[in-house]
């Protein structure tokens, strides 16, 4: 049962529609499955969320170009950020799992608590509307918004920029290994440079392992040691 007045505080909003809540929090309504409501909450809340980011990067950095706030945006709406935020403010402890989920600690999973996240954001802009939302990233993306002072760059954009500063074809990504129930996937990704070097990263989603393997990539020796 969630408890609502705990779930009001931890995330700072107090939904009007509950059932909403409960849709954005029901992350499977069986053992092999998300529930399609909490599916279609995550579609919208994923965008709404973009929405939200572009609208804060454009007011707070007036100076940046396009290139410059899409850096930003992708750092800011990554499952890693997503989930951190979830973390703090306590999503974990009120999602609806299944038993399966619940056994292997899906309440601590990154891909699980970035899903509800963004659930939540829909069920928030479906309650009360945009500027509700619109409040509600402001304060919890605030610390992660002003935290670099200089547009980040992920992995693998680094790692595609230092390949074609050194004249080679842009990496290539390929799946090694798929392993772990439908539920719980794990991803191996092996990434290839220069046909030449290989390494391979490790990730809950595709997108993670090819970043993990970009990161890999980029503090190995052939990489830190090329023309040294």
């Amino acid at each position: 049962m969630i408890d609502n007045k705990k779930l009001f505080e931890d995330i700072s909003y107090r939904f009007d529609d509950l059932g909403l809540l409960k849709d954005a929090l029901t992350h499977t309504n069986n053992s092999k499955k998300k529930n399609l409501k909490f599916q279609r909450l995550e579609f919208l809340g994923d965008r709404i969320l973009g929405l939200a980011i572009a609208d804060i990067l454009f007011r707070k950095f007036v100076n940046e170009s396009e290139g410059d706030l899409t850096r930003r945006m992708h750092t800011l709406v990554n499952e890693e950020t997503l989930a951190k935020i979830a973390k703090e403010i306590n999503i974990g402890e009120h999602i609806i799992l299944s038993y399966n989920e619940e056994k292997a600690g899906g309440r601590n999973k990154n891909t699980i608590l970035a899903d509800t996240l963004e659930a939540i954001i829909a069920a928030i802009y479906l309650d009360k509307g945009y500027t509700f939302v619109f409040e509600f990233v402001s304060q919890h993306w605030d610390k992660y918004v002003l935290e670099e002072t200089t547009p980040p760059i992920d992995p693998k954009t680094k790692l595609q920029e230092w390949c074609q500063s050194k004249g080679f074809n842009l990496p290539l990504y390929n799946q090694v290994e798929k392993s772990g129930p439908d539920h719980s996937p794990e991803f191996i990704i092996k990434v290839v440079i220069n046909a030449e070097f290989e390494i391979e990263g490790l990730g809950l989603t595709k997108k993670q392992a090819e970043r993990k393997a970009a990161s890999n990539a980029l503090l190995s020796e052939y990489v830190l040691n090329y023309e040294k």
